[in-house]
């Protein structure tokens, strides 16, 4: 069976298809149906779910898959880091801009040393 580009970039990325169609907001049967034949939905649908994937059809160019990686993995890392960072807060033990800046730095590097899934997990 041939593996479509989107089919084959989702595979690399480690994301799972409900995470996908979470993160694209687009269904997850119609992310079925655009990982095995994308010429049979709308463009819209096959726009958002390569966004996610780093697939940009309006410039035909891919986002190399480490990239996409590290940049998922630093977006995670910073909701986890401002997620401590207000719990901290409460408590009157703030975090500061170093603290807050190696939290993150932590985070992203043990993400991205991990299982990929939990990339993709919802925050």
């Amino acid at each position: 069976m041939t593996q479509t580009i989107l089919n084959k970039r989702r595979k690399q990325l480690g994301i799972t298809i409900s995470a996908l169609a979470r993160m694209s907001g687009v269904p997850v049967a119609t992310v079925n149906r655009i990982l095995a034949e994308p010429g049979k939905v709308r463009f819209e649908h096959v726009a958002a779910v390569g966004q996610v994937l780093g697939v940009d059809f309006a410039t035909a160019k891919k986002v190399p898959v480490a990239k996409v990686l590290h940049n998922r993995a630093l977006e995670k890392a910073q909701y986890v880091a401002k997620v401590v960072q207000g719990t901290q807060g409460l408590e009157a033990a703030g975090v500061d801009s170093t603290g807050f800046q190696r939290l993150v730095t932590v985070a992203t590097e043990t993400l991205l040393s991990g299982n990929r899934r939990k990339l993709w997990d919802e925050d």
